[in-house]
Parts: C-alpha cells; sequence; structure tokens
C-alpha cells in the first residue's frame, strides 16, 4: 500500500505518481515545502528581535558583499523580485540602514550603500542568526543538519537551479 504523509494520495496498485521512486517526488516537494515555511517562521520571529525581515538580513548581507551594487545587480545577486527588493531597500532606507546614490558616471544608474548604521545591524543580526542556527542544530542534531544542508546543495546543483522543467514522469519506466 502507498500512502503519502500528508494523507493526500492512497493507492494500493502502485500506480499513482512517483510510485517506484524512493521518495515520491510530490510528498518530497511537499516536505521542502512545510520545511521551509517552518524554517522561514523560525527567523522571522528570531529575527523580529532586532526589528528587521529575513530579506532585509539577505539584501544587507548582499550590500556588504557587492560593495555598492547597482539595484539590477542586487536584485541579481539576491533572487528577489525588482518589486519586492525596492520595498526592502525602501525599508532599509527608512531606519537609515542603506541608502541610494546615482552613479558618477550615469545619474540614470543608481546604487545601493549600507551606512554604518546598517553594518551595525549587521553585526547583531549575525549575532541572532548565529544563535538560531546554533538552536536549529540541537535540536536536529549536527548531523542531520549537515546532511540536510549538502542534499540540499547536491539537489540544487544537480537540477541545474531554479526554473527548471522536470519531465521525470517520461524517464521513468514502471516496474515489471
Amino acid at each position: 500500500m502507498y500512502l503519502l504523509r500528508s494523507g493526500m494520495a492512497e493507492d494500493a496498485h502502485g500506480d499513482c505518481p512517483g510510485s517506484g521512486f524512493a521518495a515520491p517526488l510530490a510528498e518530497l516537494v511537499w516536505t521542502l515545502s512545510d520545511l521551509e515555511r517552518r524554517l522561514a517562521l523560525g527567523l522571522t520571529n528570531a529575527l523580529s528581535e532586532e526589528g528587521t525581515t529575513p530579506d532585509q538580513w539577505r539584501i544587507l548581507e548582499t550590500l556588504e558583499r557587492l560593495d555598492s551594487p547597482t539595484m539590477g545587480e542586487l536584485a541579481e545577486a539576491s533572487g528577489m523580485a525588482n518589486a519586492s527588493l525596492s520595498r526592502t531597500v525602501d525599508a532599509l532606507e527608512d531606519t537609515a540602514c542603506a541608502f541610494r546614490l546615482p552613479t558618477a558616471t550615469d545619474r540614470r544608474r543608481i546604487t545601493v550603500h549600507v551606512s554604518d548604521r546598517g553594518r551595525d545591524k549587521l553585526a547583531r543580526i549575525r549575532q541572532i542568526v548565529v544563535a538560531w542556527e546554533q538552536t536549529l542544530q540541537q535540536r536536529l542534531g549536527p548531523d542531520v543538519a549537515t546532511a540536510l544542508l549538502e542534499a540540499a546543495d547536491f539537489a540544487t546543483r544537480a537540477l541545474g537551479g531554479a526554473g527548471v522543467n522536470l519531465d521525470l514522469q517520461s524517464r521513468h519506466v514502471p516496474p515489471s
């Protein structure tokens, strides 16, 4: 009998989507989505101590790494959509953690910079994130945390990144 933990599908004959795989792919997607939601909620709660969001943390880290990128470079490096990125940078500007300036060569191009206040905030955020990660490792155990990270990294590389259209069903030959 085949039963997804989510209780969404059941098949006694083994002809349901994903049968024959070590882990049914639909269940994997649901499980990973649930894990992502739980991790994001935990991180959001931890960062609320500093009055910041995961997106703001991501942008401050990216700004620190790229050293005054344009908005386009920042969008590409962070993986955020332009509208979300603009809202996040606006919020960082409102708290004086970042600021935008036109480039010297083309005043239409805008670069984003981390302020001193933003660097101080980033240092505090990093301490919060380290504490949050330590809590996760204690709850999961260091071996599971490492295995999850390695599996996620391997899967990302194997699938070629976001937006890949995987037609796995056409390559699956049911057992005889």
